[in-house]
C-alpha cells in the first residue's frame, strides 16, 4: 500500500480522440476518475454506466465543468444485479457506430452474506456473473469494432486480493455452487473469491478471442487500481469503522486518480497483454497468484467457466450464440 501511495503508476498522456468508451460503475470512485481521464483524453464519446441515474448526471455535470467539454458524456442505466438491465444495456451498446474500448468497473463488497433478488449471492451477482454476461454480451460490438492496427479492448477490474485466498474445502467441485452458500469465510475472502472468478472468465475469453497466431483484434485483460480512497466498502460503516476508514485511507491508500491510470492503462495495452494482468503499479510485475497460474488453478478455470456458461446461457439467449461463434 505504501508503495502504491508514494510511487504511482505513470500518468497516462495516450490520445483517445475519436474514441467511443464505456465505463461502468463510474459516478464516484476510481470509476468515476477513469471515466474523467478518457474525457480529458479526447475522447468522442465516454459512456457512463450507471445504477442511479441521479448520480450519474451529478457526476457527468462534474466531468463537463472539470474539462470545459460538453456533449462527450452519456449517462445510462445499468444495474449489475440484474440481467435483463444488463441486457438492455448491451443491446442499446449495439446501436453505437462502435466501441473502442469497455471497463467493466462496476463491483459490489458486501458486509454480510445476502442473496440478490435472482437467487446469487451479492458478490457472485455482481462481480461474477453480471460482469461477465456484460463482457460476454458487448463481444460481438468489440469484435466489429477492433482491426489489427485498431484493436478494441476489454479490462475487467479485479483485484491482487486474489493472492489472498485461502480455499479450504476438500471437495472444490461446483465451485460457484458452494460459494453462493453461506460458508462463513467472512466478507473479504467471499469478495476475492468472486473476483478469482471473474479473472478465470476473462482468461476463458481470451483464448477463445484469438486467430491462428495468437493476435486478437479484441485485446482481453485485467487489472487492480491498488488500495484507492473511494466509496466502495460504503456498507462498512459504524462510528469507529469510519474512524478507522478514514485514518487508514489517507494514511496508506492512494488517491482515485492514481488507480484510474491503471484502469485507462490497461486500455491502451497490445496483444502483449491478452489474458494477463494488469498489475496496481502499472506493469505486470505483479503476477496473477497460483490459483491462475497452477494445474489445480487451471483445472478449476475450466470447471467454474463451463459453471457460469451454464448459468447464463439461462439467463440470456444470446449467450450461447455468441460462445459458439468464438474461436
Amino acid at each position: 500500500m505504501l508503495r502504491g501511495k508514494f510511487f504511482p503508476p505513470k500518468q497516462i498522456t495516450t490520445s483517445f480522440e475519436g474514441k467511443i468508451v464505456i465505463v461502468t460503475g463510474s459516478n464516484t470512485g476510481v470509476g468515476y476518475a477513469a471515466a474523467l481521464k478518457y474525457v480529458e483524453l479526447r475522447a468522442s464519446t465516454v459512456i457512463l454506466g450507471v445504477r442511479s441515474m441521479e448520480k450519474g448526471e451529478t457526476a457527468k455535470a462534474k466531468m463537463e465543468k472539470a474539462t470545459g467539454r460538453k456533449g462527450v458524456v452519456e449517462v445510462w442505466e445499468l444495474d449489475m444485479a440484474s440481467s435483463k438491465s444488463i441486457d438492455a444495456f448491451a443491446h442499446r451498446a449495439d446501436t453505437l457506430s462502435k466501441v473502442d474500448a469497455v471497463v467493466l468497473n462496476a463491483g459490489v463488497v458486501p458486509k454480510t452474506f445476502r442473496q440478490s433478488e435472482e437467487g446469487w449471492e451479492m458478490n457472485i451477482q455482481v462481480n461474477t456473473l453480471g460482469t461477465a454476461l456484460l463482457a460476454i454480451l458487448l463481444i460481438p460490438k468489440l469484435r466489429a469494432s477492433g482491426t489489427t492496427d485498431s484493436p478494441s479492448h476489454l479490462t475487467v477490474v479485479s483485484s491482487t486480493g486474489h493472492l489472498d485466498i485461502r480455499m479450504k474445502l476438500e471437495d472444490k467441485s461446483r465451485l460457484l455452487y458452494k460459494y453462493n452458500t453461506d460458508l462463513g469465510v467472512g466478507s473479504y475472502q467471499q469478495h476475492v473469491m468472486s473476483k478469482l472468478f471473474m479473472m478465470w472468465v476473462t482468461r476463458e475469453l481470451a483464448s477463445r478471442c484469438v486467430d491462428a497466431n495468437g493476435l486478437s483484434i479484441v485485446i482481453i485483460n485485467d487489472c487492480c487500481p491498488g488500495a484507492c480512497r473511494s466509496d466502495v466498502t460504503r456498507e462498512f460503516s459504524g462510528p469507529v469503522t469510519s474512524i478507522a476508514k478514514t485514518v487508514v485511507g489517507y494514511a496508506l491508500w492512494r488517491p482515485a486518480e492514481n488507480g484510474a491510470r491503471v484502469l485507462v492503462g490497461a486500455t491502451t495495452l497490445g496483444n502483449v497483454s491478452h489474458g494477463r494482468f494488469w498489475s496496481a503499479n502499472g506493469s505486470f510485475e505483479t503476477g496473477p497468484g497460483p490459483y491462475i497460474t497452477s494445474d489445480e488453478g487451471k483445472a478449476l478455470q475450466r470447471d467454474v467457466w463451463s459453471q457460469i456458461t451454464e448459468v447464463l446461457k439461462e439467463k440470456n439467449s444470446r449467450v450461447k450464440g455468441i460462445l459458439s461463434d468464438l474461436s
